[in-house]
């Protein structure tokens, strides 16, 4: 036979047959380097792809993007990231799918403050609504685990004053409503269904929200003054009467500053990336403070899971976490809205386009 007397072997033509590109004068060699060349090109693409998508969802304006169109793309990229997520919130643990989504509709509902004079009042009000309702309806399987979470954290934390597995009772309690919580939102299907086609609403409405397409980002000054302002009313209402709701009234105008600063932060002076990074660390023990508020009253309904002493025990500790927390936000605030806020304005005003 020919092959043989080539020199080759009859296994090595049955291989080269065997491949989809045999028979064209490649050698096993060439056809093994020609199948890398092909993964490395889509690992290429593939980099190039996720990297584009990083660039749309971006939580923040791009230089030399026009405010105009960096909102919509803002905006368009936290929809998608939360329709991404809720398609995978039917898995193992959905409540951190609708956590991701919950931050997406806070971020939507700061944009859209952000851009408030821009967009003009009925339609701010339309879509802040429209956020803000989507998120409450996901509301019960996130806040089911928060309970569990904030429960083991303030047993971890005062463990040298605690007998093993305290509250066991009723941490056991608070598993089973958050197992219901998930179990209830995977057999809804029709509740997610209805919030992936509202924001899908919303997506489509974005391309038509009215801003100034020309302007530049002092069109954004004034809502991010706003914003500043209102929180800086809060911190003065929770430093005169601090109470689980002033603090959590002060929480959310913090974050909506902290996500207005995240939005223009990287076209604008390095003192507004500093009011981000400071707001952020501030929601963080708000957060918690307002967790612990939470966990007090729910261990009050459910008292019946807890054994002598433990629900005095219990709020006992939570009291005095709260104590430290308050204090630490209120310092946190102080520093935070210290500036007036036509001073603050301007630092978006003077960012270049």
């Amino acid at each position: 036979m020919a092959l043989r007397s080539a020199g080759t072997s009859a296994p090595a033509v049955a291989e080269e047959r065997a491949h989809p590109i045999a028979g064209h004068g490649l050698t096993r060699a060439a056809v093994l380097g020609a199948s890398l060349a092909v993964v490395a090109v889509r690992r290429v693409l593939d980099d190039m792809a996720r990297r584009e998508q990083e660039r749309r969802r971006a939580f923040r304006l791009a230089d030399a993007e026009r405010p105009a169109d960096g909102l919509r793309r803002v905006a368009r990229g936290q929809i998608d990231g939360a329709l991404e997520g809720l398609r995978d919130a039917d898995g193992s643990d959905p409540s951190e799918a609708v956590h991701e989504a919950r931050k997406s509709f806070k971020r939507l509902r700061a944009t859209v403050r952000l851009a408030r004079d821009d967009l003009g009042d009925d339609v701010y009000r339309r879509e802040n609504a429209a956020f803000r309702d989507i998120g409450r309806r996901l509301s019960g399987v996130r806040d089911a685990k928060v309970m569990v979470e904030t429960l083991d954290a303030l047993a971890e934390r005062y463990a040298g004053e605690l007998p093993a597995r305290p509250f066991a009772g009723l941490r056991a309690a608070l598993v089973r409503e958050q197992e219901a919580a998930h179990e209830e939102l995977r057999r809804d299907a029709a509740t997610l269904r209805d919030v992936r086609s509202d924001l899908e609403d919303a997506r489509a409405r974005v391309a038509a929200w009215p801003l100034s397409d020309g302007a530049g980002h002092d069109v954004l000054a004034p809502g991010f003054r706003r914003i500043y302002r209102r929180g800086r009313e809060e911190y003065r209402a929770a430093a005169a009467d601090t109470n689980a709701e002033s603090l959590h009234e002060l929480r959310k105008r913090v974050k909506d500053l902290r996500y207005a600063a995240q939005v223009v932060g990287p076209v604008a002076p390095k003192r507004v990336r500093k009011l981000a990074r400071r707001a952020n660390a501030l929601s963080d023990v708000i957060g918690d403070d307002h967790d612990l508020a939470v966990l007090r009253e729910a261990a009050a309904e459910r008292a019946g899971t807890l054994g002598d002493g433990e629900l005095d025990r219990l709020r006992e500790l939570v009291d005095r976490r709260r104590a430290e927390l308050q204090r630490k936000a209120l310092k946190g605030a102080k520093k935070l809205y210290a500036a007036k806020p036509r001073e603050v304005a301007r630092l978006v005003e003077r960012a270049p386009v």
